[in-house]
């Protein structure tokens, strides 16, 4: 997942992801959700962000996130990932991340 730079505290944006498998291909993700993970850098356990992303486009690996007011208040740099969890019927088959990503958090205009 490439590096991305959204706005501070800006309320509604949204950050559109492409998730991949291993060998580069979309990854379908149907019957997936997935959840947003962020943090500060050499902090994982203390989480800034985490929401629920919306599945776009389920067999093309596109999902999105629209941001809170206070998602991203203070500029920076911060680690992420996206945690996709399947769902079979009321039990949970498999539960896996993407790899790290770095999300820059600029000084809105």
């Amino acid at each position: 997942m490439a590096a991305l730079t959204i706005p501070n505290g800006d309320k509604g944006y949204t950050i559109q992801f492409a998730v991949k498998d291993s060998a580069g291909n979309a990854k379908n993700l149907t019957d997936y959700y997935v959840i947003l993970k962020v943090w500060v850098p050499g902090i994982p356990g203390a989480l800034k962000v985490t929401g629920i992303c919306t599945i776009t486009d389920a067999v093309n690996g596109l999902a999105s996130y629209t941001l809170t007011g206070t998602d991203f208040a203070l500029t920076g740099t911060y680690q992420a990932e996206l945690e996709l969890t399947k769902v079979s019927g009321e039990v949970t088959t498999v539960r896996e991340s993407t790899s790290n990503f770095s999300i820059t958090v600029a000084e809105s205009g």
